[in-house]
């Protein structure tokens, strides 16, 4: 891997473009960083200096030689500690609500996310249908923690679960009716809100995060 190789690995990995990764490590210009990529200059000391001082996680040695490894050991070692901590999330892609529950827990699955923001979610699904857009999309990814029902928080979206169905909506209190909840959809539009009995829900999921993409 040549001079131009690795840095050019840096500048990805910093997710910047050649000038404003210049202009990250104080280079009033990039005209340095493409006379490398033409091969008419190398990475010298300076410049090694200049990318860890403010990439501290960047091997000098590495960007001068090309031996060893991109990272220092340090960093190294604080990212195999990060990996080491970050729970795996349980994840079905279909209706949870046909799962039959052993012991109050669903039963094992081979698919599994990692995010580590969100690791302390007990499980992530589908959340299949129109009614919450356009804060959920359809096909977004939701991870869920599992809540007793005398914790919840008007206002928050939940994944409720019951034994005929299972939905994502707003939660909201009935007035005068402390045994009931209304289930608000985020798409009024083509949605009607409903009224819930309480003893009715199975299963009660605060939805931590939703995880989207586009298909371009």
């Amino acid at each position: 891997m040549n001079g131009w190789s690795r840095l050019e690995k840096v500048i990805g990995w910093a997710g910047l473009s050649v000038n404003a990764f210049a202009k990250s490590i104080g280079l009033k210009r990039a005209e340095n960083l493409y006379q490398i990529k033409k091969g008419n200059n190398s990475i010298s000391k300076d410049l090694s200096e200049l990318i860890a001082m403010k990439y501290c996680s960047i091997s000098k040695s590495w960007l001068l030689t090309g031996e060893g490894n991109m990272f220092t050991e340090d960093a190294e070692k604080t990212e195999r500690e990060l990996l080491s901590t970050i729970k795996r999330i349980p994840f079905y892609n279909y209706d949870i609500s046909m799962l039959k529950t052993e012991n109050g827990k669903f039963p094992p699955t081979e698919r599994y996310i990692e995010v580590p923001l969100l690791d302390n979610c007990d499980f992530a699904t589908l959340c299949v249908g129109e009614s919450m857009t356009p804060d959920i999309p359809s096909g977004s990814i939701l991870t869920l923690k599992e809540i007793s029902i005398d914790r919840l928080l008007p206002g928050e979206i939940y994944y409720i679960v019951t034994d005929e169905f299972c939905t994502v909506k707003f939660l909201r209190t009935v007035e005068n009716d402390r045994s009931k909840l209304r289930l608000v959809p985020g798409n009024k539009d083509d949605y009607d809100e409903m009224i819930l009995d309480k003893n009715a829900i199975r299963h009660l999921f605060l939805v931590k995060g939703v995880i989207s993409y586009k298909i371009l």
